[in-house]
């Protein structure tokens, strides 16, 4: 059962317990009213809520009954309200809960009819600590001048495919109002907003063009309680789906807080290495053992950065795709080892020597860690992280969100960047992802990047045979053989892979399809195909 916005004004306001979770759709009715007023302060939150609302839907690990759920990431939050739009003073928070961190998206303040108060609507996710796992939702509070109401945290969504669980939760809140300064945060606002493309409504695909229905993560693939956002990026043109939840839509889809899982391995493995080779123009050529001391070791003679891209270090268990990730010392590295030096020790050692570098493809995410881990040392900073001092600042240039210039780190003074995982986007950052890479694709430029891009049987290591799948340069490919579209020769389409359900498949014809989801479904032919229906990929037929 949802609340209706009737009687959420009387919650905030302590008039009445709140008995059910919002419905995101009932929020609707406030985007029309006028502006809310502009103010700045500090809200503080009450230790223990007000009332709370816990329901685990998976989980399954048990992570539900060993957290401390009951108190509330942040004690208190600083924010702006300026022309109708709210800001926080940063969007990702480093907490001491036990297992949340939290990130704020960009909220809007309305005037409450017949009242002299602002009602704030924000988009916030919790992020579960070492891991990419992202719960998505609303925080709803209202002001009055030096006075704010109880504040309301629901989460209805996620991305993450092991816990699934709504939460509602209810604060008191105390305010300290500060002076109006809206320089910075603001202008870097409204700079990316003007910058953001506008969306097409997917389902008009299918009245547009002779495609079956449904052929995106709409088909009977996919269970839909487990498809957090997908699209289709035809050149300028972005098609994108609502973002659906447990509560009604999310009024924020633009917004809605995307994890990578491994598409980290693509974006701040690949492009930094790419980055960095245009400084450093031998960089993917040089020998980890010759940058890395915890990789000064035999099993690392002779395996240079590429190999590291390319999971070909000849350092391995089983060649069977997964088992090595999947083995009790690689999840140890993923979740218990938190610092650095920790991550390192199991990095470089837990793998034996099987066969020299460049050979064997066998996925480790240990790897790609590694590959982080040279590229801090050979930049050679004390003050910033080679994410924060090459890749962040590029992809600024680029226009991508301030979600997508973070990273999660190691927890110690190291601040590592986990390289393999631990970034986030929002949807319009895949929009510009895809323009960049397909320009680069197209260049006539040769380059570490561009030979991800133009994969083929001379350069690309095979990964999953049964799929016809390869791996090159830190991005996977797909091959379909001649004849298929079609075609008179192959077609090679290079993509990007994230845990739990995540791809972004870089298609011929300048277009890309993608989709967020966390049910372990990889299937996008039939969006391949649809694809091939609306812009057909080969000018010469069988």
């Amino acid at each position: 059962m949802c609340a209706q916005a009737n009687n959420l004004l009387n919650v905030l306001w302590g008039k009445e317990n709140l008995t059910s979770v919002i419905n995101f759709d009932s929020l609707q009715i406030y985007q029309k009213s006028a502006l809310g007023d502009d103010i700045k302060g500090e809200l503080n939150f009450s230790p223990t809520p007000l009332g709370i609302g816990i329901t685990p839907i998976f989980d399954e690990s048990g992570i539900h009954n060993s957290k401390n759920f009951y108190t509330f990431p942040l004690e208190k939050l600083t924010f702006s309200s300026s022309g109708g739009v709210v800001l926080t003073d940063q969007v990702f928070f480093e907490t001491t809960h036990e297992f949340f961190n939290i990130y704020f998206g960009s909220g809007y303040s309305r005037k409450i009819e017949n009242s002299s108060a602002s009602l704030v609507v924000m988009p916030f996710s919790l992020i579960h600590k070492n891991a990419n796992c992202t719960h998505n939702g609303i925080f709803i509070f209202a002001y009055n001048d030096n006075t704010t109401s109880n504040a309301v945290a629901q989460i209805s969504s996620e991305t993450c495919a092991y816990y699934k669980f709504d939460y509602v939760s209810v604060f008191g809140t105390t305010f300290s109002k500060q002076d109006i300064n809206f320089e910075n945060n603001f202008y870097n606002y409204y700079a990316w907003n003007k910058t953001v493309a506008d969306t097409v409504p997917i389902l008009k695909l299918y009245s547009s063009y002779d495609i079956e229905s449904p052929s995106f993560a709409d088909n009977q693939d996919f269970l839909q309680a487990n498809v957090s956002l997908y699209g289709l990026i035809d050149g300028d043109t972005h098609y994108s789906s609502e973002c659906t939840t447990r509560a009604g839509t999310y009024p924020f889809c633009d917004q809605l807080l995307l994890p990578s899982y491994s598409l980290a391995k693509s974006i701040a493995g690949t492009l930094s290495v790419w980055l960095i080779e245009q400084q450093h123009e031998d960089f993917s050529k040089k020998k980890v053992s010759d940058v890395l001391e915890e990789c000064n070791s035999y099993r690392w003679k002779d395996v240079t950065v590429e190999n590291l891209s390319d999971m070909a270090t000849g350092n391995y268990y089983q060649k069977t795709h997964d088992l090595d990730e999947r083995s009790t010392k690689h999840l140890e590295f993923i979740y218990s080892a938190t610092s650095n030096q920790a991550k390192l020790n199991l990095a470089c050692t837990m793998f034996p020597k099987r066969k020299s570098p460049g050979k064997e493809f066998v996925y480790h995410t240990s790897d790609t860690y590694i590959l982080g881990a040279v590229m801090n040392e050979f930049i050679g900073t004390d003050s910033e992280n080679y994410f924060e001092k090459v890749l962040a600042p590029f992809l600024n240039e680029l226009g991508l969100s301030e979600a997508a210039q973070y990273s999660l780190t190691t927890d110690d003074a190291a601040s590592q960047p986990y390289t393999g995982w631990g970034m986030f986007f929002v949807r319009d950052d895949i929009f510009k992802l895809s323009n960049f890479l397909h320009q680069k694709k197209m260049s006539d430029q040769s380059s570490f990047l561009q030979d991800a891009l133009k994969p083929d049987d001379t350069n690309s290591y095979s990964a999953i045979p049964s799929a016809n799948i390869f791996y090159n340069n830190g991005f996977w490919s797909r091959k379909y053989e001649k004849g298929e579209f079609g075609c008179s020769s192959e077609t090679w389409i290079p993509f990007m892979s994230g845990f739990g359900g995540i791809t972004v498949a870089l298609l011929p014809n300048n277009m890309t399809y993608y989709y967020f989801s966390d049910g372990y479904t990889y299937s996008w032919d039939k969006a391949v195909r649809a694809a091939n229906r609306i812009k057909p990929f080969c000018k010469e037929k069988i």
